[in-house]
């Protein structure tokens, strides 16, 4: 038997791009060439039984999208595999969040950080400093799984493989602990990429990654390989893809907080209280930056939540 579960996906991710030395403030626009929108996307993903989280029909959400100029709401979506079937119910609350302007990467240490005041649990995140798994070896954690499940795709994008970082799942962590669900960038720093999603427990970190942001948004890119700059009239479908096979990015980190108990603000009543975030360092989405960060399909075989598992 197998449940479907639907599951609403907003995109996350920070756009890296310089601005000539000078920070922006998070609620006030100050430049004239940025055009930030949130776009809300309603998938409708089926899992094996015991793979997605019990208590029914419910919704995800997945993260708003940031992108430096050039927005419109896509019209016909393109064919797209098998796993997920797409229906787009445009949001019309804009966000007012500014891309960082530092482009660095974090450093690759976990500072010490403060218990949630107010979360009723704490985030999921991989924990410590745990070696990235062996080659071959049968990912079992919730960092193994997550680093196993973007580098899947990355290599079917001639990408290489990236690696844990504590200190970027450590701002993750401080991210998802406040149970608001809104895109945030500013957090230790910033100067990393962003991809955030609500609705799903941790132990389906996998389903997260493999079925909706990448099978569900690559063939979206048909047609936009080797342009510096493609075209943004469908960027709100694609960039979760774009930012996990982003070949200059070279570390992730990534946290689910369960909100059961204060719940998860900036969502729907139908959509679970869990909320997860991914942090990339270096940021993908680069502006001109697409046609050499982002490789053709080699054709591999479509991997689907529990492959490797």
């Amino acid at each position: 038997m197998r449940s479907a579960f639907v599951a609403a996906a907003l995109v996350a991710s920070a756009l890296a791009v310089p601005f000539n030395k000078h920070e922006e403030k998070r609620a006030l626009v100050t430049t004239t060439d940025i055009d930030v929108i949130t776009v809300t996307d309603y998938v409708t993903v089926t899992l094996p039984e015991g793979s997605a989280p019990t208590g029914g029909n419910q919704r995800f959400g997945f993260g708003d999208h940031r992108h430096h100029r050039h927005h419109h709401h896509g019209e016909e979506p393109p064919q797209t595999t098998p796993s997920t079937t797409s229906n787009i119910f445009p949001s019309t609350k804009p966000s007012t969040q500014q891309p960082s302007t530092n482009t660095n990467t974090a450093p690759h240490f976990a500072p010490t950080q403060s218990a949630p005041t107010s979360a009723p649990s704490s985030p999921s995140n991989g924990g410590g400093s745990t070696p990235t798994q062996n080659p071959g070896a049968t990912p079992t954690d919730y960092q193994e799984i997550a680093v196993y499940h973007h580098n899947i795709h990355r290599a079917n994008h001639s990408a290489s493989d990236v690696t844990w970082d504590d200190n970027l799942a450590s701002i993750a962590a401080q991210i998802a602990s406040s149970c608001v669900y809104a895109h945030n960038t500013a957090t230790g720093g910033g100067g990393y990429g962003q991809n955030i999603a609500a609705g799903v427990k941790s132990d389906n970190i996998s389903a997260i990654i493999t079925d909706l942001f990448y099978n569900g948004e690559v063939n979206w890119f048909n047609g936009l390989y080797d342009q510096a700059q493609p075209s943004m009239v469908n960027f709100e479908h694609w960039g979760h893809f774009s930012q996990i096979v982003w070949k200059a990015t070279s570390t992730v980190g990534c946290a689910t907080q369960d909100c059961s108990g204060q719940g998860l603000s900036g969502v729907g009543s139908d959509v679970a209280p869990y909320f997860t975030v991914c942090n990339y360092g270096g940021p993908g989405n680069v502006e001109g930056a697409y046609g050499k960060n982002i490789g053709e399909p080699l054709g591999q075989p479509t991997a689907q939540w529990n492959t490797g598992l």
